[in-house]
């Protein structure tokens, strides 16, 4: 059985800061982003340091270049896997959140159903595909897995971890900034925890954390 997960948002991305919608929208790491991608290589060589570990990562730009960065400081070649990426937006991919709000749809219930955008998938799709990558990763990595996502597909990963079904959409978020580490680990007594949410400390000892918040809606 995998013993560890350390999640990783990708770095800080242009969308953050030209007011586009996230989930597919292919966007590329501003400048800042870049750095933090270096910075969160140096701190992962540090906590992978001896250990056995794997790379993957969604296939969006802003995840695959954060996974190239990080890559080239652990000496480990990223899997990127489609099934890691954002939460599919649809027709919203591409646009401000001020279009995206024109063509948003009205909630419906169950909640983990509903479909927000034309053309868009629902929690459940979504939750199901990274769910299905996290099954191969486990197979495959014995040890440790460095996975580098978003933000709701990075709570697939966190709800997979704890064997939290679809239905706890609506109850349980999290906060994921950009390059943040996530520390998913089996205690001494085996049961599955959380030992680091949303950790940028070092991003803020290197002067390098973003102030682009999330912005509302799906698939920040």
């Amino acid at each position: 059985m995998i013993k560890r997960i350390i999640l990783v948002r990708h770095g800080e991305s242009d969308h953050h800061v030209r007011g586009l919608t996230g989930g597919w929208t292919d966007s590329h790491l501003t400048a800042l982003g870049e750095r933090q991608a270096h910075v969160t290589g140096e701190r992962l060589a540090e906590l992978l340091e001896g250990a056995e570990s794997c790379l993957y990562s969604s296939d969006l730009a802003r995840a695959a270049e954060t996974a190239r960065i990080v890559g080239e400081r652990l000496d480990v070649t990223p899997v990127l896997d489609a099934d890691l990426r954002e939460f599919n937006n649809g027709e919203a991919a591409d646009m401000t959140w001020e279009q995206a709000q024109e063509i948003q749809r009205s909630p419906t219930e169950p909640l983990v159903d509903h479909v927000p955008y034309p053309g868009a998938e629902s929690w459940r799709m979504m939750n199901e595909r990274v769910c299905r990558c996290l099954e191969r990763v486990a197979h495959e990595c014995p040890d440790t897995a460095v996975i580098i996502s978003h933000t709701l597909s990075g709570m697939c990963v966190v709800h997979w971890w704890l064997r939290l079904g679809p239905e706890w959409w609506d109850r349980i978020a999290y906060d994921f900034d950009p390059c943040s580490l996530t520390l998913l680990n089996v205690n001494v007594f085996g049961e599955r925890t959380i030992s680091r949410l949303n950790d940028t400390r070092h991003l803020a000892a290197a002067g390098s954390e973003s102030e682009a918040g999330a912005m509302p809606g799906p698939a920040a």
